[in-house]
């Protein structure tokens, strides 16, 4: 019984819709879920379709005058490009279910979008006069794809995702738009999110384009799932090819995943993804869908049913995007797998294995639906996530797929490149996976990426780009028969046994007995078989289909009734397996299980023959479809009567074609005869002409002039290489785009280049005269006569009158020399040395002797043979000489070599005999026997074969004596010449074998044997052969004398792993005496070969442990060989390590006394022609220690004591140096410190009096002070007397600043803010001083929450100080933050109340003396120590400010902010680390750690370390009125006005260093204070009052 497989591809008539063809191509479609609608866009129009593709409604959307170069909004910037009608091409399709509305997105005007009512495409609305409202500038329809994520009570989101055509400036390649409910609200399309830093979108930086110049990010498919968004994208990188330095540009397919409530992208994250089979990489994505697993599915990947899957198309590599390969794979992935590859690498990330490495963020918890953080960066995953590659195709690219599930499978529907449609069913990996159906569903050009199911799954929309086309998802009707339908694989399908008829499983009543494809699978085709002879059957009867299937068969009779096994359970038919299968049918009785009769049971597939030829010879019966190029079992399927064919004679074919000649770069038409030619119906292309020339493919339009003649068009073609004169190619006519013409005559194109390896004239013109090459001489080069130029003079070809070449030329002759009497036969090599023999017959001299040329050794052009005539005894040498046709003078040619005459002479020969049956070698010696061509040597009247020769030598092999045993003379002629010389050879007696021992050997051979005889000696190479199972194995001998050799036994040709157990003779055992045919076999010997020994490892572990002086014992079997007699005994040779030791044998072991050696060696066995590792040998020491290890360890030990002894003396002597250096630089601190007190209080002394004289003058006015406005500009904004801060602004900067100052009023958000500012390097030290102003003049009102960021801020100052081991004298040193400068605006807006309640007191000049005072009396404190107090509670005096009147209570509350005491003495003795006021609950801290206090254990390290000078300086106010590079200089150093207050630190390891500093600036502090003096005096009353004021501003600062 046969049974045919056979794929269904007709055409079958479905409900098409091909809208205006004039118009253009269609781009997108969308189905309504609710109503069933189709929403199809196409090139300027909108059509709205029923379900049955009827037009319901048409909205037009272009062309329209535009230019591709100009930027939107035109209403903004008007364009300046000519403006020319342009199509609008549909770029993006979606429905707003929400709103009832279509979103459709076109190309003109660089990507507007217009939103129409689902029920009559009215347009509601076209956005158009932002920058958001245009979406890409690419005019490609797959260029955009979108994601709308609607919510119940607010505004839906639309993610925006598109390919930016070189233009990243312009077009967010991602983002998030607001879909207002309004369709013409201002907002609609704007970003969801969007601020000066920030927005809802993501750009290609411009800096990818320098890498990689053509980059973009071609989106493919989008969706949403859960909590996120996906996009799955192609998306070019540069890589470096294994093996190469240089980077090329490939092609990468990555899933993108976005929050959905991500407003700032920093869920950002990329996959790369692919699959690969069989080591085929699939990188470049070309369609993808998401759907349900299914319950079969599901099961087989470990997941749920309702868990997501998405299916993918790839086509093979990585490296062409737009021509992509035609091998294409359909791949699977699980959506949850990938999520959680994403999570993985968060999570690694913030551990610090990636690029982020933030300590504080390790513990943070990262699940399914992590969102990413405020400083995220986009995240790329860097490994690949692998599909799962399901179903492949090499021929037809897949372009598209939809997927859905079906009782609990799941049903993929692929389109194709050829507008094919596959319907496969996916129930697990490749094996599980069954295409059962190709449909034809468009007539021409691919199906595209959007596809779409009806509402009710029974039909599926597909569209290529002229055709939309309605499909069921079934089609079961076609299946005419039970095994038909169920072996279809088509799950919609089953059998229904009472109308006989397959039917689409959802029409199934309850009263039908039906048969589906289920697990529990009924099949129905019965096999009848007749058999004979039949026993007893009453138990029943099993038919088996080897390992297919197994059922009960039915006994009818003589008749035994099995039901065949399904389609889809018989092994795939492919191509490379043949078009069929066979099992074999058996029959097995149950009662004995045996099998009682069985035959072959063929299954075949026609469809597996791609070509018409194969198809119709095949022996089954199968038709070939001329029109849908198909191979069938069923012809009715053809597409016309005409087109069937069954004889070979009838199938389309190219004729036996004469060799076609076509030169390269000529443009050549190609004619070819052929018959049956196809002529292409309606939809289908024309004839092309395929050439594979080195592996590339050129197509060539081809014309059909009738069925039997086809034409490839003018064109021209060529190949690489110089090397190759004549190149056949390989010739393919195809029609209809791969519809391949037979060739059985396998016509071939000989591509040809008359130049490639014809340098010479005499080459060209010798070539075939069908290439119609010729010599050009103007150009020196063969051509063919069109390159050559005009003049007929140049050209020569051979057909011509003047054919002849000219300039003949002799690179080489050989031999050199040559006997005096001639016979030499003479090759001369050359150019030009005539085309025809008749040109050179009679015109060759070499060394002024004739020599006739011979016919047999003449190549044209190329090559000469002659043969010498004899010489004169005058000539002794000369050149050789020829005339090509005549002898002119361009036509004649001389070697450069010259040609000798020679005397040959013979001496000796060795040996001077051999045997009479010949085969010996012999050596001739004389002088100049390499001369002449030919060699004949004679023994007698028997040849000497001629081996080889040299100057002195000639080697040749006698061969047998006709004459017996006697002397025979030596004859030697070289060519013509005859040497004399009395030379003899003698004959002797062939040597002969008495006797051999030992008649025995092993398998592996190789064991020694001696041999007795006769005129051993005489042989040269004696070898030894035995031949077994046909093969022969040889081995070499040893003359002793002429009696005795010793020889090595060859091994027997036995399979080592199938030895026989059993002794083997050999079929022929003998020797190899030169040609003493006699003793190759010896019949009178019993040699006899035995089982080569087996060793056995020491155990499974293969190492023996052993004590020094324990015998090694070798375990084995066929130790010692059968031999008859007992004496037979092999050589073995037992080896540890490298030393061999005593070995004693058994039959059963070998006993090795072991060599003296301790440790671990290899044990190796060898025997004959075979050696064995039985393992290895651990020798361990008497003693756990050798003698060397323990006076290793006593040594080392030593040195470590001695070490360690070092170490310690020298830590010692260290210390003490540290302790006498940090006493002696302590004394020398507290002498510092006294005479810098005493110079401070000098300082203040002279100030004072200063101030006296500076105020004499003012009359009693008191000191002018400054509105509250004007000071703080002055303190906040040095020099700028108009600052923006001071402005009217607009009204939209005022809201927006209104708004930023709700952010600034988040202390986390102000604390972010400034740390994020301050981590950027380009942030200078002017931007931090602006930064911290404005933010004090944001917070002026609000002090208590400024005073609690200023006190974060300066703990995480403190911090930072202490963690990056600086020195605590740098702190508040110098103005180099913003927590730095926030301090100085705090002081100033605190101090300014206060100054005003003592200017509204009065201060005049005695004011300003009692202010003076004070500040003396309070500095001189000050400058012996301070302890600044961080107040961990607020107390009214932040809020001084803001008071109308400041009373003595607060005031004395700031004062008691800063505590003092009277001398360093006091200050080590009495202040604890931490002092808590018990009245007011106020603690205090140092800012540095006293490390003298009371507590301190004696002896502590930290004891030792320098005290600390407690003065620092907290303020770095500028003091107006200063002037010169020098003010400015000692003001960044901190010394603050006249005062010269100076801030010492010393730091233990450069103490020295910071004193001598110290002094150096003393030095220039006091010359600065003389030049301030003397520039205060000769200042105006004026600025007077300013500096007084600010000195006075400075001092109460100080206070």
């Amino acid at each position: 019984m046969i049974l045919p497989l056979a794929f269904c591809t007709a055409l079958r008539p479905f409900i098409t819709f091909t809208g205006d063809q004039a118009e253009g191509n269609f781009n997108h479609l969308v189905v309504d879920e609710r109503t069933g609608h189709i929403y199809l866009g196409a090139v300027n129009r909108i059509y709205k379709l029923s379900s049955d593709l009827k037009v319901l409604v048409t909205h037009q959307t272009g062309p329209d005058e535009d230019n591709p170069k100009c930027y939107p909004p035109r209403i903004v910037q008007t364009c300046n490009e000519p403006l020319t009608p342009t199509n609008n091409i549909n770029k993006m399709l979606l429905i707003d279910y929400k709103e009832n509305r279509l979103i459709a997105c076109g190309s003109l005007y660089q990507g507007i979008c217009k939103l129409l009512r689902l029920d009559d495409l009215f347009k509601l609305g076209e956005p158009f006069h932002k920058k958001e409202h245009y979406l890409s500038g690419v005019n490609e329809s797959g260029s955009v794809f979108g994601v709308i994520v609607s919510y119940s009570n607010m505004d839906d989101k639309l993610f925006i995702a598109t390919a930016v055509d070189g233009k990243p400036e312009y077009f967010p390649t991602i983002s998030s738009r607001k879909l207002t409910k309004n369709s013409e609200a201002d907002g609609m399309f704007a970003y969801v999110f969007h601020d000066e830093f920030v927005a809802s979108m993501i750009k290609i930086p411009s800096d990818t384009f320098t890498i990689i110049p053509d980059f973009d990010i071609y989106y493919i498919y989008g969706f949403s799932s859960g909590n996120f968004v996906y996009f799955l994208t192609l998306q070019p990188e540069m890589i470096s090819p294994p093996g190469s330095t240089t980077k090329e540009q490939v092609y990468t397919s990555k899933l993108v995943r976005l929050c959905k409530e991500d407003t700032a992208f920093n869920s950002y994250v990329e996959v790369p993804i692919g699959c690969e089979k069989n080591g085929v990489e699939y990188r470049l994505l070309q369609a993808a869908y998401l759907s349900k697993a299914g319950a079969i599915l599901a099961r087989s990947l470990g997941v749920g049913p309702e868990d997501d899957i998405l299916f993918t198309v790839f086509s093979k590599g990585q490296k062409r995007k737009m021509k992509s390969l035609d091998e294409s794979a359909l791949c699977i992935f699980v959506l949850k797998k990938i999520n959680d590859r994403i999570k993985d690498r968060l999570q690694s990330c913030y551990r610090g294995e990636g690029t982020l490495d933030l300590a504080w963020l390790k513990l943070l918890t990262i699940d399914d639906n992590f969102c990413g953080l405020d400083m995220n960066a986009p995240l790329g995953v860097s490994s690949m996530v692998r599909g799962l590659p399901i179903f492949t195709e090499d021929g037809d690219r897949m372009t598209s797929v939809i997927a859905y599930v079906y009782k609990n499978h799941s049903l993929a529907f692929v389109g194709t490149k050829s507008g094919k449609l596959k319907k496969i069913r996916v129930d697990g990996t490749t094996k599980n996976t069954l295409e059962y159906e190709i449909v034809q569903v468009v007539d021409t050009g691919p199906v595209l990426r959007d596809m779409a199911f009806s509402v009710d799954h029974e039909h599926l929309y597909i569209m290529s780009e002229k055709q939309l086309t309605r499909v069921p998802v079934e089609s079961c009707s076609q299946y005419e028969t039970c095994s038909e339908c169920l072996g279809s694989g088509d799950p919609h399908c089953g059998w229904c046994v009472l109308h006989n008829t397959s039917v689409f499983s959802l029409f199934f009543f309850f009263f039908f007995f039906f048969l589906s494809l289920l697990p529990s699978l009924l099949l129905c085709l019965q096999l009848v078989l007749e058999t004979y002879n039949v026993p007893e059957l009453s138990a029943g009867v099993n038919c088996t289909f080897e390992d297919l299937s197994e059922m009960d068969g039915l006994v009818v009779g003589s008749q035994i009734q099995c039901i065949s096994p399904a389609a889809k359970e018989v092994p795939q038919i492919i191509t490379e397996n043949g078009d069929h299968h066979i099992v074999q049918l058996q029959l097995k009785s149950k009662e004995t299980g045996m099998t009682f009769a069985s035959t072959s049971f063929v299954f075949y597939n026609c469809s597996v023959h791609n070509s018409c030829l194969s198809c119709v010879e095949s022996p089954y019966r199968c038709h070939w479809c001329k029109y849908r190029h198909v191979c069938t079992h069923d012809p009715s399927s053809c597409s016309f009567q005409e087109g069937r064919v069954k004889l070979p004679e009838d199938c389309p074919q190219l004729l036996q074609a004469e060799k076609i000649l076509v030169p390269v770069e000529v443009i050549k038409p190609i004619t070819l005869k052929a018959k049956n030619l196809p002529q292409p119906q309606s939809g289908q292309r024309g004839y092309e002409c395929i050439l594979n020339i080195q592996g590339n493919e050129q197509r060539v339009p081809a014309l059909r002039f009738n069925s039997s003649s086809v034409q490839c068009q003018n064109t021209s073609y060529s190949y690489e290489g110089m090397e190759i004169n004549s190149l056949p190619v390989e010739l393919t006519v195809v029609w209809n785009g791969n519809f391949n013409i037979d060739n059985p005559a396998q016509n071939k194109v000989h591509l040809y280049k008359c130049g490639a390896m014809r340098d010479s004239c005499g080459l060209c013109l010798k070539a075939d005269p069908d290439f119609e090459c010729g010599w050009c001489e103007g150009q020196n080069q063969c051509t063919l006569k069109q390159h050559c130029p005009a003049q007929e003079s140049q050209w020569l070809e051979l057909s011509s009158t003047k054919g002849k070449c000219t300039n003949p030329k002799i690179t080489d002759i050989n031999p050199v020399t040559g006997p005096r009497e001639g016979g030499t036969k003479v090759t001369i090599r050359g150019e030009n040395l005539g085309l025809e023999f008749r040109d050179i017959a009679s015109h060759v001299k070499v060394a002024g002797v004739e020599c006739k040329p011979l016919v047999e050794g003449y190549i044209p052009a190329e090559q000469i043979v002659c043969e010498m005539g004899e010489a004169k005894p005058s000539q002794h040498a000369g050149f050789v000489e020829i005339c090509v046709a005549e002898c002119k003078p361009e036509f004649m040619a001389r070697s450069s070599q010259l040609y000798y005459f020679m005397t040959l002479t013979l001496s000796d020969l060795k040996p001077k005999r051999g045997p009479v049956s010949g085969g010996t070698q012999v050596t001739i010696t004389g002088n100049n026997l390499n001369a002449g061509s030919n060699v004949i040597v004679t023994f007698g009247r028997q040849p000497c074969l001629f081996y080889r020769r040299s100057t002195k030598h000639i080697v040749c092999n006698t061969t047998a004596s006709d004459e017996g045993f006697e002397k025979v003379k030596v004859s030697v002629r070289v060519d013509k010449a005859k040497i004399h010389q009395e030379l003899q050879y003698e004959y002797v007696e062939d040597p002969t074998i008495l006797r051999i021992e030992p008649e025995w050997s092993i398998f592996s051979g190789n064991t020694p044997i001696a041999v007795w005889g006769t005129h051993l000696d005489l042989i040269q190479n004696p070898q030894i052969r035995a031949k077994h199972g046909g093969k022969e194995h040889v081995n070499n001998c040893e003359v002793q004398n002429s009696t005795e050799m010793t020889c090595q036994a060859p091994a027997l040709a036995v399979d080592p792993n199938h030895q026989s157990e059993l002794a083997e003779r050999p079929e022929e055992f003998g020797f190899i005496l030169d040609n003493v045919q006699s003793l190759l076999i010896l019949n009178k010997t019993n040699f006899t070969y035995y089982p080569n020994p087996v060793f056995e490892v020491f155990n499974p572990s293969g190492i023996l442990e052993l004590k020094p002086g324990s015998p090694i014992i070798l375990k084995g079997k066929n130790l010692i060989p059968p031999v008859a007699g007992g004496n037979a005994k092999l050589n073995y040779t037992v080896l540890v390590g490298e030393k061999p030791c005593v070995v004693t044998v058994s039959d059963v072991q070998l006993l090795c006394e072991s060599p003296n050696l301790i440790g671990r060696h290899k044990v190796m066995a060898r025997v004959g022609g075979m050696e064995f590792s039985p393992g290895m040998v651990y020798i361990s020491p008497d003693s756990p220690l050798s003698l060397p290890a323990i006076v290793s360890i006593a040594v080392a030990g030593g040195l470590l004591i001695i070490f360690i002894v070092a170490v310690l003396i020298a830590y010692k002597r260290k210390s003490r140096e540290s302790d006498l250096t940090l006493k002696r630089l302590q004394m020398q601190m507290d002498n510092l410190e006294s005479r810098v007190a005493l110079e401070c209080k000098e300082a203040f002394a002279e100030l004072q009096t200063d101030i006296h004289e500076l105020t004499s003058d003012l009359d009693g006015a008191g000191i002018p002070f400054l509105d509250y406005r004007t000071y703080t500009m002055r303190v906040l904004f040095p020099g700028i007397e108009d600052h923006p801060v001071l402005r009217d602004l607009e009204e939209r900067v005022e809201k927006g600043l209104k708004l930023f100052a709700q952010l600034i009023n988040n202390k986390v958000f102000l604390l972010s803010f400034i740390r994020t500012l301050e981590s950027q390097r380009s942030f200078s030290m002017r931007d931090r001083g602006n930064v911290a102003s404005l933010i004090m003049t944001v917070l002026q009102s609000k002090l208590e929450y400024a005073t609690d960021v200023l006190k974060q801020l300066l703990a995480d100052l403190i911090d930072k100080n202490l963690e990056s081991k600086n020195h605590p004298k740098l702190l508040l040193r110098r103005t180099e933050s913003v927590a730095e400068k926030m301090l100085t605006n705090w002081f100033t807006f605190l101090l300014y109340k206060f100054l005003k309640v003592r200017e509204a007191a009065g201060l005049g000049s005695a004011g300003v003396a009692l202010t003076l005072q004070d500040a003396h009396q309070q500095m001189s404190e000050i400058s012996y120590g301070s302890v600044v107090a961080l107040v961990s509670k607020q107390v009214t005096a932040y809020n001084a400010v803001n008071n109308s009147t400041v009373s003595r209570t607060s005031a004395s509350k700031y004062e008691n902010m800063i505590r003092y005491t009277g001398s360093p003495d006091s200050l080590r003795s009495r202040t604890p680390m931490i002092t808590p006021d018990l009245e007011s609950g106020v603690k205090m801290w140092h800012l540095v750690k006293n490390h003298e206090h009371g507590d301190q254990k004696e002896g502590d390290r930290g004891s030792k370390m320098v005290s600390e000078i407690y003065l620092t300086r907290l303020l770095a106010t500028k003091v107006y009125g200063w002037d010169g590079e020098k003010g400015e200089e000692w003001a960044s150093r901190g010394y603050s006005g006249t005062s010269c207050r100076q801030d010492i630190r010393v730091c233990s390891e450069d103490a020295k260093g910071e004193i001598n500093r110290r002094k150096v600036e003393q030095e220039e502090c006091k010359e600065f204070r003389e030049q301030s003096q003397e520039r205060d005096m000769r200042r105006p009353n004026g600025e007077k009052r300013e500096v007084i004021t600010s000195r006075v501003l400075l001092l109460v600062c100080l206070d």
